[in-house]
């Protein structure tokens, strides 16, 4: 039965049918999990959702205490805990960022980790077991379509079947290592009906596969997924696991689903762009980050930027490539006004997505150019340089994103400290987001003291009139590192997520 025959039957619109499906297929994906009491085993499946559109999410595990709160960031999603234990809604407005979304669970009890949760603009697709085998696979009815699954356990294949008429293009690409840090490496394949492979796909984008395959005739074709772990080791097989999640993106057509990735926020850089004719940048004060993106149309083309800076700095330049699904062995090199080079990168031809950091020091003119390192060229050698002034400031990190303590005694937090370019300042250290119950002191980072690579915050409880403990505190923290003379505070991150969300909680 399709689910537009069972939308029928049943009477319902497409929203209510959507959160209809997922009720009834998300509990056997999650069957093979172990039960949870604690939102710290929290997972979502889907792992996305289609702008405009209301998504229900059956959690793993039994909630025996019900309902659940939520923080997000950025804060566009409204979630909600439903009346059924473990069963959560996401209503996705229409002009939500597209990409990734983070969300936190918690309760007076629990927190979950940190979850990324993706946008698009498809309609979504929920795996159903089984479909392991090439010849009984899941029918996709309509493509583009997102497809959330998970890889269950070792040994887990999944096949999802399109229809494609001759010569019709099909992109299929997973995402799951990169914004989902599934621990996977992902292999996607097209299979016919006799499960013949037709096309093959391994690292497209860093650990995780994408695909182009153009029907050589009409019909019925799988897209196959499977994985290896993401840091090999000596098992044998296919690799699988209750956090082997992905969301699986087919379209259909001539469709260019990278092209977001090397022109969000960019600027294009325009042909003729050369060394005598370079694209000139005029740099806007108080920006200290630019992007632009571009394509190397000719044999041996290359594409030069000219920028003039007005004072000292530290330049960090970024040529994105292979990452975001180019073929281009990007080559970047800045030369000075007297066109000598100052540094190159990416010659070897190991490093795909070239990096030169410390460049443009003093105030001047400078061309910073891009190549291919065999000189090929054409639509798909697409490129994206990011250029970020680093100023010499001192940066903080955590171990955890979750700090937790006890309401008897301070609780004590850690932050690493690095000073980047020989930043000798003085750097104030500050929690923010506490309650009224409890307080933590600013702590002062000096040059050639203790202090100087690490300091500990100390959270304690403010005392109560009648003297009475205070209870337990759960919530969203954050930490600033203030460098001396700089205008703006840097948001100390978590080594494990690599994010500044911070969550606390204190309890007995």
């Amino acid at each position: 039965m399709t689910n537009h025959q069972l939308q029928e039957m049943i009477g319902v619109g497409p929203w209510i049918g959507f959160a209809l499906r997922l009720s009834l297929v998300i509990g056997s994906l999650w069957a093979s999990l172990a039960q949870a009491q604690n939102l710290d085993s929290a997972r979502l499946l889907p792992v996305g959702g289609q702008r405009g559109t209301s998504v229900t999410i059956e959690l793993p595990g039994k909630y025996e205490k019900w309902p659940v709160a939520f923080w997000s960031q950025p804060n566009q999603i409204q979630w909600f805990a439903s009346e059924t234990p473990g069963k959560i809604v996401a209503n996705i407005p229409a002009n939500a960022n597209l990409g990734l979304h983070w969300v936190r669970l918690h309760s007076p009890e629990s927190v979950s980790p940190l979850l990324r949760f993706l946008v698009s603009e498809h309609p979504d697709v929920l795996e159903v077991e089984p479909n392991d085998a090439f010849a009984k696979p899941q029918v996709i009815e309509a493509v583009p379509a997102q497809v959330h699954g998970m890889l269950q356990k070792s040994g887990d294949v999944d096949h999802y079947q399109v229809k494609l008429s001759k010569g019709q293009r099909l992109v299929a690409s997973l995402e799951a290592n990169r914004k989902l840090k599934s621990p996977m490496d992902a292999c996607l394949e097209i299979v016919d009906q006799r499960g013949n492979i037709l096309a093959q796909n391994l690292d497209a984008l860093g650990l995780d596969p994408r695909l182009v395959f153009v029907a050589p005739a009409e019909g019925l074709f799988s897209v196959r997924i499977y994985a290896f772990p993401e840091s090999p080791d000596s098992t044998i097989g296919y690799a699988g696991g209750d956090k082997y999640l992905y969301r699986l993106q087919c379209l259909v057509g001539d469709v260019d689903d990278l092209a977001l990735g090397f022109q969000s926020e960019a600027l294009a850089i325009s042909e003729p762009s050369q060394r005598e004719t370079p694209t000139v940048v005029t740099l806007v004060e108080n920006q200290n980050r630019y992007a632009f993106y571009g394509t190397l149309e000719s044999p041996k083309d290359e594409d030069v930027l000219q920028i003039e800076t007005k004072e000292a700095g530290f330049w960090k330049i970024t040529a994105f490539a292979e990452s975001l699904g180019s073929p281009v062995d990007a080559v970047i090199e800045v030369f000075g006004a007297d066109n000598k080079s100052q540094a190159k990168q990416g010659e070897s031809g190991e490093i795909k997505d070239p990096v030169l950091a410390s460049q443009m020091k003093t105030a001047g003119v400078y061309r910073i150019a891009i190549r291919d390192l065999h000189g090929r060229h054409g639509a798909e050698f697409r490129y994206r340089l990011e250029l970020e002034n680093e100023f010499p400031v001192v940066l903080g990190s955590v171990a955890n994103d979750l700090i937790q303590g006890k309401p008897d005694k301070p609780t004590e937090i850690e932050v690493t400290l690095e000073r980047t370019h020989g930043c000798a300042q003085e750097a104030t250290i500050a929690l923010k987001g506490l309650g009224p119950e409890y307080t933590c002191e600013p702590v002062l980072s000096k040059m050639k003291e203790d202090s100087e690579k690490k300091v500990v915050l100390k959270v304690v409880a403010v005392p109560k009139p009648d003297g009475t403990p205070q209870m337990g505190w759960s919530g969203p923290i954050s930490i600033e590192v203030q460098t001396q003379g700089k205008a703006e505070a840097r948001l100390a991150g978590a080594s494990n997520t690599k994010e500044p969300y911070l969550w606390l909680k204190i309890a007995p």
